[in-house]
């Protein structure tokens, strides 16, 4: 099961949310889930440009609700190499320090830039576990990384 958060300032202010609410619906959100016996996979919704303090609220929040596993995207396919491996290198750090060595990273990337190939590679180097990819790139806007990598 995803569960998805929008995340960037850009949205929060746009829909007037409170980093105070988001965590209050992640919270909710992943409780209702974890205790019905889903797998959860929690999503920030634009995680490339979203600052990394409220990243680690919001992924904490996720976490100490239940779920195993964390998906950081590309949504708009603005991020480079280096952004991703910084991104992804920060959780996994986050989560070690914190002894959640176990929680699982993966990555989702677009190609609106060309670079997914290169972003789900950094990404790997840094620490995910997995990476999205689809059957061609199909995917919207530019694609999706494709998976023939």
């Amino acid at each position: 099961t995803l569960i998805f958060l929008g995340s960037s300032a850009i949205r929060q202010k746009v829909e007037n949310w409170s980093v105070g609410n988001l965590v209050e619906n992640i919270e909710k959100s992943v409780y209702f889930a974890v205790k019905n016996d889903l797998k959860v996979t929690f999503a920030t919704e634009d995680t490339m440009r979203t600052h990394p303090k409220r990243l680690e609220k919001f992924y904490l929040a996720a976490i100490d609700c239940g779920v195993e596993t964390i998906c950081l995207t590309d949504t708009v396919g603005s991020a480079t190499p280096t952004g991703v491996f910084n991104i992804v290198e920060f959780m996994r750090n986050l989560l070690t320090v914190r002894g959640l060595s176990n929680i699982k990273i993966h990555f989702h990337g677009h190609m609106d830039r060309g670079l997914g190939v290169w972003n789900s590679i950094a990404a790997l180097s840094a620490g995910a576990n997995r990476v999205d990819g689809s059957i061609l790139g199909i995917g919207e806007r530019c694609g999706n990384t494709p998976n023939s990598f």
